[in-house]
This record gives structure tokens, C-alpha cells and sequence, in this order.
């Protein structure tokens, strides 16, 4: 319980800054503050509220997740009983492992 909001916490941080500098124009907001809003969600005991609105917004900023990232989501959502369909489409946006830069 308590591990699980470490990670999601660490999970918010490593998202952070990340989004698509296109999708952050397009939707004329900041993703920071909507990160920061669903870890305050998630620590108050809101943990399918928070992680649907992390979810949403990776998709809406097209944020790139690592393969632990996803596999940190995923883990979660089924942990908090997550609609499934809130995590569809976040696949496509995984880095691939062999995408070394």
C-alpha cells in the first residue's frame, strides 16, 4: 500500500518535464501541475482517480514511457483496479529497449 505510492511518486517524478513540447501547446497547459494534482489525489486515497488523470495526461502530452514506466502503470492499475481501458493506447507511446539514443 504505502510501496505502491512510493512508486507512484517516483513514478510522477520521472514524468515530470516530459511531455511533448507540441501537445503542451496544443493544450495550452502545463503537464507538471496535472502530475502534480493526481500524486495529491493518490496520497489522499484516491489511487484510481489519480493514476486515471496520470494516464489521460501521458496520452494527452504524448509523453514516452520507458518499459519499466508502462510495466509500473500497468502493475498499478491492476493493484487499484483500474478500468483497462484507461491504459489502452499508453503502449504506443513505450520507448523501445533497442531505441538506444
Amino acid at each position: 500500500w504505502t510501496e505502491d505510492r512510493r512508486r507512484y511518486k517516483r513514478l510522477v517524478e520521472a514524468l515530470s518535464g516530459r511531455a511533448d513540447a507540441q501537445a503542451e501547446a496544443e493544450m495550452g497547459a502545463p503537464l507538471d501541475p496535472r502530475l502534480a494534482d493526481s500524486l495529491v489525489d493518490v496520497m489522499a486515497g484516491e489511487e484510481q482517480l489519480g493514476l486515471d488523470t496520470l494516464c489521460v495526461n501521458v496520452l494527452d502530452y504524448r509523453v514516452r514511457l520507458t518499459g519499466e514506466e508502462y510495466a509500473t502503470i500497468t502493475e498499478l492499475a491492476g493493484r487499484w483496479g483500474l478500468d483497462v481501458r484507461t491504459i489502452d493506447g499508453l503502449n504506443e507511446l513505450v520507448i523501445p529497449a533497442d531505441a538506444s539514443e
